[in-house]
């Protein structure tokens, strides 16, 4: 975003989006970036892991599974998308080893 002093004030201008952009930095163009996205029809799904709400571009391609019960009991297989920086942390994260006792 460039910003141009003038007297009285300071006016900013953002670049123009198209759907389907990567992600901006910083708040005000985030938000000039998200309403071409929603304009366009892309909806915003729910990450498995962090629980944030993303946009399409900013979604991995792995989902997360697991398994839930409804009220009456019965087995119920819930699936959700991995978002890109989840995905990141994933990858860098060591194996989880319940298995082995603790000292």
């Amino acid at each position: 975003m460039t910003c141009t002093r003038i007297p009285g004030g300071i006016v900013c201008h953002t670049q123009k989006f198209r759907p389907g952009d990567q992600v901006p930095e910083g708040y005000l163009a985030w938000h000039e970036w998200a309403e071409v996205q929603h304009k366009a029809g892309l909806r915003q799904k729910q990450c498995g892991r962090c629980g944030l709400w993303r946009y399409p571009q900013e979604l991995s391609g792995d989902v997360i599974e697991w398994e839930e019960r409804t009220a009456r009991g019965k087995p119920v297989r819930q699936m959700a998308p991995m978002c890109l920086k989840c995905q990141l942390h994933a990858r860098h994260e060591p194996p989880n080893d319940q298995d082995q006792p603790t000292p």
